[in-house]
């Protein structure tokens, strides 16, 4: 019987100043093509990184230097090694590394079933801010006519995208004037005062 369990970053892709690198089957990077490719300066070689922050990887398993004798050697990185390695190179470096691992999850389809895991694990709260996230993301705010007046607020609330408070908050923020009961009325849920 032979079992092939695939790891969660497996196949997962990232790109780097237009570089694209994948993840193995392990779900690690390559760190050695990553420096090749990049054209890293030669000191800051993965086989090069030996602090002690290198060693308790390596003891954890999220780095894999590997030698292949005249074929050269090679440094496999899970993602955590790969964001330490660049953070070795330097700091520019790993907010590059950084940015390319975000970069995953900012795609929408990605994000949606991060955020049902979440819900299942019971992370709720967090996984509602995730979904916010890519609706915002998603959504082409600055297409929406009258963005940030008075009457643009009233067609979000109109077309349902905003509550009236949620639009009196937004216009209180940018110094709008309007009321809450206006932004009621465009809603058609206004409140009938007994006179």
């Amino acid at each position: 019987m032979n079992i092939n369990i695939k790891h969660k970053h497996a196949g997962h892709l990232i790109v780097i100043e237009g570089h694209p690198f994948k993840a193995n089957n392990a779900g690690q990077w390559d760190l050695t093509d990553i420096w090749q490719n990049l054209k890293l300066p030669k000191g800051k070689a993965p086989g090069q990184w030996r602090t002690k922050e290198a060693q308790r990887l390596e003891r954890m398993q999220f780095l894999h230097p590997l030698n292949h004798g005249r074929a050269g050697s090679k440094v496999m990185a899970t993602k955590r090694a790969a964001i330490e390695y660049a953070g070795w190179v330097s700091s520019e470096f790993k907010d590059m590394v950084f940015d390319a691992f975000e970069a995953i999850l900012e795609r929408p389809e990605v994000a949606a079933i991060v955020a049902e895991v979440m819900t299942d694990l019971g992370h709720s709260h967090s996984a509602a801010i995730l979904e916010r996230h890519v609706f915002n993301d998603k959504y082409e705010w600055k297409k929406l006519p009258h963005r940030n007046t008075v009457k643009g607020l009233k067609a979000a609330i109109r077309k349902g995208y905003l509550t009236p408070e949620g639009a009196h908050g937004i216009a209180r923020r940018d110094g709008l004037r309007v009321s809450l009961a206006a932004l009621e009325l465009a809603s058609g849920n206004f409140r009938k005062v007994a006179m």
